[in-house]
């Protein structure tokens, strides 16, 4: 299955506020997600359209490529960790 597929038929948009993603993946309340993407902390790119005080916004595209970047990192950790 595709990620990217999968998120955009989860939340029928192509772009989701950080609010919404925080806590089911990245495991961090809205507010300290906020605090880390203002200080460029968190792993994946975040935008705000229309001023400083809109919402922050993640593209389902950037969001699922960290999702398949995680994935593949713990799938070889876990391969690493298989006696043969």
């Amino acid at each position: 299955m595709n990620t990217l597929f999968l998120l955009m038929a989860q939340y029928q948009k192509a772009v989701v506020s950080l609010n919404e993603i925080s806590e089911e993946y990245l495991g961090m309340s809205p507010r300290r997600a906020n605090e880390l993407a203002s200080a460029n902390r968190l792993p994946l790119a975040t935008f705000q359209l229309y001023s400083q005080k809109s919402p922050r916004m993640v593209h389902l595209s950037d969001l699922a490529n960290w999702l398949d970047t995680q994935r593949e990192a713990a799938r070889k950790q876990w391969s690493k960790s298989q006696v043969s």
